[in-house]
């Protein structure tokens, strides 16, 4: 009898789940470090965009109880069922992930990990915590949101995670694509 003992190789599902739990874990730990950051070091309501006109980006200290931007803080009902819609919705699309693909792996990831850190402060806050604001101050028109709503990480996290979902779902069906982009 030998001393190693052989072990099969590790499915492409496992593999993907270790890329996705990596991605998720990266995200949600950087979305609260940083927001840690932000409440040590910025008090909360003392960044006002007064004096800013001018200034594109700044850190600032908000506090978000609705959805994206703010949307339905009015509604507290449907801002605690919309994350609730959104892990079915994660739960769902990650049977149709291409199991051979790292990027879609990590967009998941991205996506999942993103909804962590955001569930995480509505859960221990109250509210999420937003710290990035633009202000597109130069274009020579008014739009409803040319002072960006302040966002986070995790909201970063999101968009890029569900942009990349979007590209690779297109891109792999393809006839002429790799399978594993």
């Amino acid at each position: 009898m030998s001393a190693f003992v052989e072990t099969e190789p590790m499915s492409q599902r496992a593999q993907q789940l270790i890329w996705i739990v990596a991605a998720a874990f990266a995200v949600a730990a950087v979305d609260q470090i940083t927001k840690f950051i932000i409440i040590r070091a910025i008090p909360y309501g003392s960044v006002t965009f007064e004096g800013r006109e001018a200034v594109f980006f700044f850190f600032t200290h908000e506090r978000n109880t609705g959805l994206m931007g703010g949307m339905l803080h009015h509604k507290p009902l449907l801002v605690m069922i919309a994350p609730l819609a959104a892990i079915a919705v994660l739960a769902y699309l990650f049977r149709h992930l291409n199991a051979g693909s790292r990027v879609q792996s990590l967009a998941y990831g991205f996506v999942a990990g993103g909804a962590i850190g955001n569930l995480i402060d509505r859960f221990f806050r109250g509210s999420v915590v937003d710290f990035l604001q633009f202000h597109f101050y130069f274009i020579p028109f008014e739009f409803p949101w040319k002072r960006y709503p302040a966002f986070n990480v995790a909201d970063s996290a999101i968009c890029t995670g569900v942009f990349l979902l979007i590209v690779t779902w297109y891109w792999l069906d393809r006839p002429h694509v790799s399978r594993t982009v």
